[in-house]
């Protein structure tokens, strides 16, 4: 009996070792467009942030879990909106995991999205209205107020949202900063409503314009990506890996 009562104990003991080593672990779920599924700057994947956020994670043997198959080329808020409400499912291993339960069991969230609804309207070869522009980003912002409102019922951890930079620095256009500096803005009010941290990009690629390296492509190299990626280690260290 005093046997079988020492066994259990053990056993107890390692189950308690098993579960709180599980619960420091990180799932880690990325979401977005072409940056968070790493499009490089001349038409081909690279190492891009949400690789390096997940090898930061892996070295330290905090790595639980990475699921990065709803980051889509091409994707827009709207999108993104929709594959949620619609618990869009997709297979990890052979597994199926849906969208919903993905961000309940997600401890961090790295989200980029909202650029391609931008860069539809940012159209360089022709002639921009940009009264127009800035009452379509009012629109851009309420879209995003609607993505992060349901993101946050079933995601009540970090979730991190990369910001904007200015993807045609060469063209030298004051207007053009000015308009993705009011974009920075509209969005980083939303996130605040919804305590999500908001990566700024624009000054870090201002100050590295090889961060850019094809004039005609707007995705970074992975250098920039890398950078990008060490602003959101800088977010988690203080926040999701520090508690």
């Amino acid at each position: 009996m005093k046997k079988l009562l020492i066994s259990g104990l053990i056993v107890l003991v390692i189950f308690v070792i098993y579960l709180s080593n599980m619960d420091k672990k990180v799932y880690y779920l990325a979401l977005g467009d072409s940056l968070a599924s790493g499009e490089g700057a001349y038409g081909k994947k690279i190492i891009g942030y949400t690789d390096d956020v997940k090898n930061y994670l892996k070295e330290k043997n905090l790595l639980e879990k990475f699921v990065d198959n709803y980051a889509k080329d091409g994707y827009r808020t709207t999108d993104l909106l929709n594959a949620i409400k619609d618990n869009k499912k997709t297979k990890i291993a052979g597994k199926t995991i849906t969208l919903q339960n993905a961000l309940i069991k997600a401890d961090l969230v790295t989200l980029s999205i909202g650029a391609n609804d931008v860069l539809n309207k940012v159209n360089m070869e022709e002639p921009i209205d940009y009264n127009q522009l800035y009452d379509y980003i009012d629109g851009l912002a309420e879209d995003l107020d609607k993505l992060l409102a349901l993101m946050r019922e079933y995601c009540k951890e970090d979730i991190v949202l990369v910001g904007y930079y200015n993807p045609y620095p060469y063209l030298n256009s004051q207007k053009t900063d000015e308009v993705f500096s009011y974009l920075n803005k509209k969005y980083k009010s939303v996130c605040q409503d919804y305590e999500v941290s908001y990566i700024e990009t624009d000054l870090l690629f201002k100050e590295n314009p090889q961060f850019l390296p094809n004039e005609n492509d707007i995705h970074p190299s992975e250098e920039g990506y890398k950078a990008i990626a060490g602003e959101i280690i800088g977010v988690i260290n203080k926040t999701l890996l520090n508690s």
